[in-house]
């Protein structure tokens, strides 16, 4: 097992969170609802208001951020016991080595201090994501019939939930 950090990143890791965001992007295109074009333009604000806006989840080897995970915590009255999982991402050389599982431990131990249910959607095809959610106890409540639109091609998004009270 490498070696890794895992810690919430700040303003003060703009820079890394850009660099991984759009690694990402570039590296994953299927997986996220952005794209690397669209985001690569985007002023280092547009990384500000995403870091603010969410706790973003950073992992470190030898001091290089080589994955992410973001977690929003809904702000209605009503909805704030909910968080969605989203952008989360391992850099393709470090992946099958147990680091996506700590990352999530990571955020599951963070979201029973915050809230009482995470909910996140992955693209159907994305097998491994599917079954490391279910391996934690995530499960599926619905599917988005053609949630994402990539050209000509859609894809559909599996819709699952996890009770962290």
């Amino acid at each position: 097992m490498l070696n890794i950090e895992i810690k919430t990143l700040g303003v003060s890791d703009l820079k890394d969170f850009r660099t991984i965001r759009l690694s990402a992007l570039e590296k994953s295109p299927t997986m996220f609802g952005s794209t690397y074009t669209a985001e690569v333009v985007k002023p280092l604000m547009f990384f500000e208001a995403c870091l603010s806006n969410s706790t973003v989840f950073g992992v470190y080897h030898k001091n290089e951020i080589i994955g992410l995970a973001t977690l929003t915590q809904e702000i209605g009255a009503k909805f704030s016991h909910k968080a969605h999982l989203s952008s989360v991402f391992i850099e393709p050389e470090f992946q099958k080595k147990g680091i996506a599982s700590k990352l999530l431990n990571a955020i599951i131990k963070y979201s029973k201090k915050h809230v009482e249910q995470i909910l996140l959607t992955v693209a159907d095809d994305n097998k491994p994501a599917i079954h490391l959610y279910e391996k934690f106890g995530f499960q599926t409540y619905g599917i988005e019939q053609k949630a994402l639109k990539d050209n000509d091609e859609y894809i559909n998004e599996i819709l699952m939930k996890l009770f962290v009270v």
